[in-house]
């Protein structure tokens, strides 16, 4: 299972409506306040955590008026941070961090803290270390840094090729809704479409055509995007593939 924490502006979790909201449509996401913020945490086993992390994210903006999801929160801790997490002494955490006990190469700090008195280190870093060093830690995966560098750049709404296609496809919401209430389904779909999108750079972008459901008769979703108008239609048909090269 991969955790990923995302921090979000814009959202007031003292608000009822907000967290009627929250429990409706977003109860798969865990939030929390930390260090003055708002983090979404999103756990998902997807092989794309990228593209999931991306589809939650088009979720959380969607349905909060106001929100904006800025980053993957980087989890800073320092040595009694870390000491607290893993139910140890800080003067291990040290030893361990200035490499007078175990292997060496703990993680670098990205910074300090308190007029340069403490480091801090990021969490997924240093629990990684842990895994791989003395198989203790949290029991869960994070994003690696590549993997939050490309997704930070996304929701930083870094310009790629890619992105005008993707941005097209997550304003589904506004102009289809489900023959039936199997709403879920469309959540599935985006998530589906945002890894066909992420991982198909190299093509050149096409129709796609996706069967719904099997326990109902088939419809097909269709991605569209010769024109500025590019949006994704639901219809009775067949189920088929095509690609545009």
């Amino acid at each position: 299972m991969i955790r990923i924490p995302l921090r979000v502006s814009g959202v007031d979790l003292d608000d009822d409506v907000t967290l009627e909201l929250l429990g409706e449509h977003l109860s798969d996401l865990a939030w929390s306040e930390r260090d003055g913020g708002v983090v979404a945490t999103l756990h998902t086993p997807t092989t794309n955590p990228v593209a999931t992390a991306l589809a939650a994210a088009r979720r959380i903006t969607h349905i909060l008026p106001g929100a904006e999801v800025l980053d993957v929160d980087q989890e800073l801790v320092s040595t009694s941070d870390i000491a607290y997490r893993l139910g140890v002494s800080r003067e291990a955490v040290r030893l361990w961090a200035e490499g007078l006990r175990g292997p060496g190469d703990f993680p670098r700090p990205v910074g300090t803290v308190g007029n340069g008195k403490s480091k801090v280190w990021q969490w997924f870093a240093v629990n990684s270390w842990l895994r791989e060093t003395y198989r203790i830690g949290e029991d869960e995966h994070h994003l690696s840094a590549q993997q939050i560098a490309e997704l930070n750049a996304h929701l930083l709404k870094v310009k790629q090729p890619i992105d005008d296609e993707w941005e097209a496809a997550a304003s589904y919401e506004r102009s289809v809704r489900p023959p039936v209430e199997r709403g879920e389904h469309f959540h599935v779909l985006l998530e589906q479409l945002d890894e066909e999108i992420l991982s198909s750079r190299a093509k050149g972008h096409m129709h796609w055509a996706i069967k719904m459901g099997d326990d109902w008769s088939s419809w097909v979703a269709r991605y569209l995007h010769q024109d500025a108008a590019s949006y994704i239609e639901v219809s009775p048909g067949p189920e088929q593939v095509e690609e545009l090269t």
